[in-house]
């Protein structure tokens, strides 16, 4: 009778990997949102490359998933709409500061700069 011997590298292995992707997903929108801030990039950089930015859920999906290529196909969706998600929230984030700016500007409450 043959027994099936359970190996513990296995499990470990696909309790990483499942928790890889959903910790990767998490951290995109925050990446994308914030990266704008801090570098002065603009969310029209994003929206012009954004051919570049979805090569990352691409190669995301390859490798954290089986070889199962409707596992790959669903972790890549997943990842490239929550990119595009956090595009969209990143650009009403930009044009609620600008706009919050701007009337407070015209308003008098903020000093306009001299140059």
């Amino acid at each position: 009778m043959i027994k099936l011997q359970p190996k513990i590298y296995d499990y470990i292995m696909l309790t990483v990997r499942i928790s890889f992707i959903p910790s990767v997903c998490s951290q995109v929108p925050v990446i994308v949102i914030r990266l704008p801030e801090l570098r002065g990039l603009s969310v029209e950089t994003f929206t012009n490359n954004r051919r570049f930015l979805m090569v990352f859920p691409l190669f995301t999906a390859a490798l954290s998933t089986p070889p199962d290529i409707w596992c790959q196909i669903v972790a890549c969706f997943l990842i490239s709409s929550i990119i595009e998600l956090a595009i969209f929230v990143a650009s009403i984030v930009q044009v609620r500061e600008e706009g919050w700016t701007s009337g407070m500007r015209e308003s008098g409450s903020i000093n306009k700069k001299e140059d």
